[in-house]
């Protein structure tokens, strides 16, 4: 599978909604997971105030200096702006890729641009548009979306082969995630994933968050072990 371009992002991405920045545990969460689970992303991803949304994304991004952790700010490029997170996720009725760089541009500001797409042919759409890397989903079919089968495994290769062959960016993959399938998604062709209930609903979110990440630490191991064999 492709090796994709370091662009310093990391593999494990955690989605923190309403319920999670509800109140200040739950930023204390992510606080957490920030220091003490290897390098994660955390997506802000919530119907909230923009100034509540300014408010944690200030706080955490203070943060992830020791820890290269990343925060991501969901469809408020404005936002991640304002703050310097080290990106802004793009949904589907969201600016286009290409505007966001624009203004990102302009401003000399190093943001990422991440684009949730479902399928070969919008990934490399984003990928020409000046994504720096996809959300690709859903991948296994999950609670919050139901009535939606996942799309597999397979979807991961497919598209990771077509990307490798126009426009190389990572690929993190989404949707019923947990350490197994994880490994999984990374022989596949993906660079990580993004989970909400594998960390969220786990006794310990920290420890739920390590474990994906040695997981997929283990798969780059085998990869290794294989090219030298």
């Amino acid at each position: 599978m492709p090796g994709w371009p370091d662009r310093g992002i990391p593999r494990l991405h955690v989605l923190a909604s309403e319920r999670e920045l509800a109140d200040d545990a739950g930023v204390r969460t992510l606080e957490r997971l920030l220091e003490r689970a290897g390098p994660v992303a955390i997506h802000l991803r919530a119907r909230l105030s923009a100034r509540r949304i300014f408010d944690i994304a200030s706080r955490l991004t203070w943060r992830t200096g020791r820890t290269g952790g990343w925060v991501v700010v969901n469809g408020r490029p404005d936002i991640a702006l304002a703050v310097s997170t080290q990106a802004v996720q793009l949904g589907r009725g969201a600016l286009s890729p290409r505007t966001v760089r624009e203004w990102v541009t302009s401003r000399g500001s190093s943001t990422r641009i991440g684009s949730s797409v479902h399928g070969v042919e919008e990934a490399i759409r984003a990928a020409q548009d000046g994504a720096d890397y996809v959300v690709l989903g859903t991948i296994h079919s999950t609670p919050s979306h139901p009535g939606i089968d996942g799309s597999g495994a397979q979807a991961v290769r497919l598209t990771a082969e077509r990307l490798a062959e126009t426009t190389p960016i990572p690929i993190l993959a989404i949707g019923g995630f947990n350490p197994d399938r994880a490994r999984e998604a990374v022989r596949a062709g993906a660079h990580g994933v993004v989970v909400g209930r594998a960390v969220w609903d786990a006794p310990d979110p920290v420890i739920a968050a390590a474990e994906l990440q040695s997981a997929m630490d283990e798969t780059d191991d085998e990869n290794e072990t294989m090219k030298i064999t």
